[in-house]
């Protein structure tokens, strides 16, 4: 069975709230001068950490665009078995 409207938003706001705090590793970064940065992700562990942040990031935000699309095409269904219309 398909995941309905409201399933769906669920996911959305439970994968945007993660996207959110795995962004905040991230912003750590925007605060460093390049010397502080250097320092901290200047070695091979620093290197893999910040590799695991990003990574986990961009995983989030890829998770994030394919549930968006999949709230579009439930929405777009609703509307055709409402109004009869047809939606590629």
């Amino acid at each position: 069975m398909s995941d309905s409207v409201g399933s769906l938003i669920d996911k959305l706001s439970t994968c945007t709230q993660k996207m959110f705090m795995a962004q905040e590793d991230l912003y750590v970064v925007r605060k460093m001068t390049l010397e502080e940065f250097k320092i901290t992700f200047g070695t091979d562990e620093g290197l893999i950490k910040l590799h695991t942040y990003f990574k986990k990031s961009m995983d989030l935000n890829c998770q994030r665009q394919a549930i968006i699309l999949e709230i579009d095409i439930k929405i777009a269904e609703i509307i055709s078995a409402v109004f009869g219309c047809c939606f590629p």
